[in-house]
């Protein structure tokens, strides 16, 4: 979950918010969430040290040619 807000701390408390409400809203259908993470502030930096992280990711995940499987018999898989 993202979110702007102009008060830290205000926006914080209202993630919490959001996700308590979302977590009794499944456990009363029988299901079970997980926070992973909880809400933090963060800077212009942490975004774009992620946004840089996560295309070093996808380019290293880039299927690069010749990484296909080939059986000669049987064609192109």
């Amino acid at each position: 979950m993202v979110t702007n807000a102009l008060d830290k701390n205000l926006g914080i408390d209202m993630l919490e918010k959001a996700i308590t409400t979302i977590q009794e809203t499944i456990e009363k259908s029988g299901g079970t969430l997980t926070v992973k993470m909880k809400p933090r502030a963060v800077s212009e930096t942490d975004d774009i040290e992620l946004a840089a992280l996560m295309a070093r990711v996808e380019k290293e995940n880039a299927e690069v040619s010749g990484d296909e499987d080939t059986d000669p018999e049987a064609g192109e898989v």
